[in-house]
């Protein structure tokens, strides 16, 4: 347990901190904890069919670099686009044709599944625009050593970090105490009903409660509501990730973290909740002007 307790504050410390400081720290964050869980990822695929291609790694780092070189939805499209016709050409050429089609299918589902993520995370955190927190763009002014410090994108990123950890926790305290009805038994046995709605309920307050505190100039509803939203799409997450692994009949996807398991099982929830998040956060600006 305490050994646990120690991970789960180097955890918070290594997320949190490229986060407030932005700019190529983040994105460098972002591409390396997106690397590893490829690589967590091709472990688990190699388990029920051919090992993804190589290729996967470099993708996955373009999304990142791309994002912060040009956050725009054609970057991301054209990252797409590689992701998945560059190891089909390589298929196509491959001397071992045996499960060719596979691997490459394999290799494009772990692909996006990291690469669209780190994408949105990385655009995300360079949304501009202005607060109505004036503590958010001096702390953001202070902590960016040399770029801009994209207060509303700090802003943004923590909201939808808050939003998903309180949603997991919310959860996880609930379904302890209380939970009785199974969500989801055939893909992870220990979650309930109860846990869910308990984890939705505090991801909710959080927007709520985030739209004021990070001066985002969104009404509480709509925060609410996009708290809410990213609460599901972070327990959607989770659950997909359990997925995979329920498939490969492995516990964790690793064991990089004591007492956490692998990157993936870390950042499940928050590789959903941080592309809606990017989505949201665009959607929100945009009726907000």
């Amino acid at each position: 347990m305490r050994q646990r307790a120690a991970s789960s504050v180097g955890v918070v410390v290594v997320g949190l901190l490229p986060a407030l400081v932005g700019g190529p720290a983040f994105a460098a964050l972002m591409i390396a904890l997106c690397l590893i869980g490829y690589r967590e990822f091709s472990a688990i695929a190699a388990k029920i069919g051919p090992a993804p291609p190589a290729v996967g790694y470099p993708t996955v780092a373009a999304f990142g670099v791309l994002a912060l070189a040009s956050p725009t939805a054609e970057a991301a499209l054209g990252a797409a686009a590689v992701a998945v016709g560059l190891p089909l050409i390589g298929a196509v050429f491959a001397r071992e044709q045996t499960g060719a089609f596979v691997r490459w299918a394999l290799g494009v589902a772990g692909t996006l599944y990291l690469g669209v993520p780190l994408f949105a995370a990385v655009a995300l955190r360079g949304t501009a625009g202005t607060l109505d927190a004036d503590w958010v763009a001096d702390l953001a002014g202070r902590l960016s050593p040399g770029w801009d410090g994209a207060a509303r994108g700090m802003a943004w990123t923590l909201f939808v970090i808050l939003a998903t950890w309180l949603n997991d926790t919310g959860a996880y305290l609930v379904g302890r105490s209380i939970g009785r009805t199974p969500l989801l038994p055939q893909v992870s046995p220990k979650k309930t009903v109860e846990g869910s709605l308990g984890g939705l309920v505090a991801a909710a307050a959080v927007g709520a409660a985030g739209v004021a505190l990070f001066g985002l100039g969104v009404s509480p509803m709509a925060g609410a509501a996009i708290g809410l939203a990213l609460g599901a799409l972070g327990q959607v997450g989770d659950l997909a990730e359990s997925l995979l692994k329920r498939q490969a009949g492995v516990k964790d996807s690793g064991a990089l973290i004591p007492g956490h398991g692998g990157v993936l099982d870390r950042i499940d929830a928050l590789l959903f909740a941080l592309t809606g998040g990017w989505f949201l956060a665009l959607l929100a600006d945009r009726v907000a002007r």
